[in-house]
């Protein structure tokens, strides 16, 4: 699945010429930071990263998919009562619906690195799905390591909750709460350990 996008027919093994190489997503160290804004003010949280791989070509990123565990959502600037009130709130159907929707994906279709070796930036190009609902956003990511065995990146993506259909069913709340999210999210991957048998 990881490589939809490719023209050839690689192989992991071509990973030792500097080829291609699957990396698998430290669910310890990658985060993912989330802010919403309101008329009335600001909330901020985190969201777990469950699982990902990323495909290396030549030791840059190519493609890969990161999931997230939707019901991990945490509210940060709260304390009790109100923290699990909101967490609550945006596990519902009104927001996140985390009971049908547990999930969300982001899934990494291609890549620009023409400025990368004097920026570290990269564009990349990828489906987020939420909610059910795939659409396709672009964001820029500063990649400190990149190589055949290990990379790790940060971004700050911005996307527009309308999209994914996330608190707009209330008149309230879409009225309150401004559009945009944001996600300042950290990635880190590394080949994984051959297992023994």
């Amino acid at each position: 699945m990881l490589f939809h996008a490719w023209s050839g027919k690689p192989s992991i093994s071509s990973a030792a010429i500097g080829g291609v190489s699957v990396l698998a997503v430290n669910t310890l160290s990658s985060t993912v930071d989330w802010r919403a804004e309101k008329a009335t003010g600001t909330h901020t949280g985190t969201v777990r990263v469950s699982s990902g791989d990323l495909v290396m070509h030549c030791g840059l990123l190519y493609s890969g998919t990161v999931t997230l565990d939707m019901s991990s959502l945490t509210v940060a600037d709260l304390s009790s009562p109100d923290k699990q009130k909101l967490e609550n709130n945006l596990r519902s159907d009104y927001f996140f619906d985390t009971g049908k929707f547990p999930e969300a994906q982001l899934a990494i279709t291609s890549v620009n690195h023409n400025s990368e070796k004097v920026l570290h930036f990269v564009t990349i190009l990828a489906n987020l799905t939420i909610r059910g609902i795939t659409k396709q956003i672009t964001f820029t990511a500063d990649v400190a390591r990149s190589t055949i065995n290990d990379f790790a990146a940060e971004a700050n993506i911005v996307v527009n909750r309308c999209d994914w259909n996330i608190a707009t069913g209330n008149l309230f709340y879409n009225k309150l709460i401004y559009k945009d999210i944001r996600l300042h999210v950290q990635l880190q991957a590394s080949r994984p350990e051959p297992k023994v048998s």
